[in-house]
């Protein structure tokens, strides 16, 4: 087969891939942060009067960012499409992924090798380990693009010397700054590339501009009560500040896939990111020591870097930028554990590290061991692109559950019953919502655990419902809702049932339980009903071991071991059901009254 042909192959099926993925598991619903940031922010957007507040709604904080783009490409999807559309918005974020392989390509180019060098980069890019990508919007919209804007203004200054390129890289940076926090390390990232490459008065406008972003950024700012004192994570849990910055970058070589041990998982995270470090903090090191010395027969290492200048500084651009936004995710994170390192919406910017390893790696090797570098890192990376989807599919599954349960029960019952805590319930929460008065600008420190803030969540949800047409149940809904509550037998079954009510949890214990492979909805459920509600829970399941797999063909273990939370539920008595949803049919295992108080 022709070589070309081959290179073009293998850059467009792992994207076509990608998207078709996407495309089938996004869901339009939302999640946590989108009620506010997204619903509740039009709601307030069409109820402002002047442009002045406006404006001010567009700048407003949420938590400790400025969500500036979310709130555009919200306007964007609602003037466009006349509704808002999560799965839309969660294709509009994923979408610019698609900007990184021309960004690349072009920095490949200072080094002048074929094309065929960008397959290892399209590998790492289009993979979906942060799959929080596809299932939360603003995610999508936020971590996810912050990094690309970045990126993509490093090459249009280091690599084009028009005065547009000048002016978008800047509307890049801004445009990340406003767009989550880590963003305004874009503009610091960038002065080594704006000092070497841009004229004079650039150089002052670019400083000009970067001052007055900060200052627009920090105008007003509040601390978030949400938020953890920084100062208190670096006084008490320094250690654990140290091991989230590692972890952060190791976090796409998880051994849960193979291993559920806790221990294992953050060391090997830890770890691999010590390495990936180390190895670009080496090579910096090392040319600073030769260009110290100035010897007269330096390494390939500093050959190289002083051959490809731009090449490197971009690297050098993009390493900083990476960098600061995981010291600035532990800084902030660790108090919360290290198991924040992990959560999947960080992870496209922990991956861009893994193509910076990449590219460095070409300053210190010969040229003519380049395509012999290029051959094992194709074979490399494809694997870790396979292993995303490994990793990752079973938390598809368990997601596409959660959130279909999620639409059937807000369906069923016209609102969302998310407590948290015993002590949040609020009797607020379940007064019928059949009128809205103007809702003000969503609170800055606003999360899911707020009391009293499940009311605001229902007014937004009525006023989507009346007002942006979304929240349509799509027919698998309408399927899974008759499958649950009416399509019920009973059967003998081999699985083993264990309840035990505890004080605020009902522990749910399956054994010989099998859920087959690759399923929509099929698998045990915790169903709970009564004259007024119909509320369903998916019995999630682990990742499956790859040698469980292979021994047995299941892709989830025999055994289930969860808790549903009895504030998850509304106060009164449910007849709760515990069963297997195949073939279109609830099988009961068990049944047993219980009652709320």
């Amino acid at each position: 087969m022709n070589k070309k042909l081959i290179t073009y192959l293998l850059i467009l099926l792992p994207i076509i891939g990608f998207y078709v993925f996407v495309f089938q598991n996004a869901f339009n619903i939302g999640w946590n942060d989108d009620w506010h940031g997204i619903e509740g922010f039009l709601a307030s957007w069409m109820q402002q009067e002047t442009i002045s507040d406006k404006m001010t709604l567009l700048f407003s904080q949420m938590c400790e960012h400025r969500i500036l783009y979310v709130r555009l490409s919200t306007l964007f999807c609602y003037q466009v499409f006349g509704e808002v559309n999560y799965k839309t918005l969660m294709l509009m974020g994923v979408s610019y992924l698609l900007i990184l392989p021309f960004v690349f390509h072009r920095v490949l180019r200072e080094i002048d090798v074929k094309l065929a060098y960008l397959i290892p980069i399209i590998f790492i890019i289009f993979n979906i380990q942060p799959v929080e990508n596809i299932f939360w919007a603003i995610t999508s919209l936020q971590p996810n693009t912050v990094i690309i804007f970045g990126l993509w203004g490093f090459a249009l200054l280091l690599f084009y010397k028009q005065k547009w390129a000048f002016y978008l890289a800047n509307l890049l940076f801004f445009l990340a700054m406003f767009t989550n926090g880590n963003g305004m390390f874009a503009f610091l990232a960038a002065i080594p590339l704006v000092l070497y490459t841009r004229i004079h008065s650039e150089k002052i406008q670019y400083f000009s501009i970067l001052g007055l972003s900060f200052l627009l950024y920090f105008i007003d700012f509040k601390k978030p009560g949400i938020r953890p004192d920084v100062m208190i994570n670096f006084t008490k849990y320094p250690h654990i500040i140290l091991g989230d910055f590692f972890a952060f970058f190791g976090s796409p070589i998880d051994s849960t896939v193979q291993f559920y041990d806790t221990n294992l998982k953050y060391t090997v995270a830890i770890v691999m990111g010590v390495l990936l470090i180390l190895w670009v903090v080496y090579q910096l090191f090392t040319f600073i020591y030769f260009w110290w010395k100035s010897e007269k027969q330096p390494s390939i290492l500093y050959q190289n870097i002083l051959k490809y200048p731009k090449f490197n500084l971009f690297l050098l651009a993009a390493f900083i930028f990476v960098g600061l936004s995981g010291a600035a995710f532990a800084a902030s994170r660790a108090s919360q554990g290290l198991e924040q390192a992990f959560a999947s919406r960080y992870k496209t910017v922990s991956i861009i590290l893994f193509i910076i390893i990449y590219l460095s790696t070409f300053n210190v090797l010969n040229k003519n061991q380049w395509k012999k570098y290029l051959q094992i890192s194709i074979v490399i990376t494809l694997l870790f692109n396979a292993f995303s989807y490994y990793e990752s599919w079973d938390d598809v599954e368990n997601r596409r559950k959660f959130f279909g349960t999620t639409i059937l029960n807000w369906k069923n019952n016209g609102r969302y019953y998310f407590y948290a805590f015993a002590n949040s319930r609020n009797p607020d929460d379940h007064a019928p919502i059949n009128s809205y008065q103007k809702l003000p600008i969503p609170p800055y420190n606003y999360a899911g655990f707020v009391p009293g803030v499940m009311k605001y969540v229902n007014d937004i949800l009525w006023v989507s419902r009346v007002h942006f047409k979304n929240y349509t149940p799509p027919a698998e809904i309408d399927t899974l809702n008759k499958a649950l509550y009416e399509n019920q037998v009973s059967t003998d079954t081999k699985e083993r049932l264990k309840i035990t009510e505890e004080l605020n949890t009902f522990h749910i214990e399956i054994e010989n339980a099998f859920v087959p492979f690759n399923t929509r909805y099929d698998g045990y459920y915790a169903i709970f009903t009564n004259e007024k509600n119909r509320l369903a829970f998916p019995l999630e399941t682990q990742a499956n071991k790859f040698t469980t797999f292979l021994t047995t063909q299941r892709f989830y273990n025999n055994r289930i071991d969860i808790q549903v939370a009895k504030p998850d539920l509304p106060i009164g008595e449910f007849i709760m059901q515990i069963g297997k949803l195949e073939n279109n049919q609830f099988k009961v295992i068990k049944e047993q009254t219980i009652e709320i108080k």
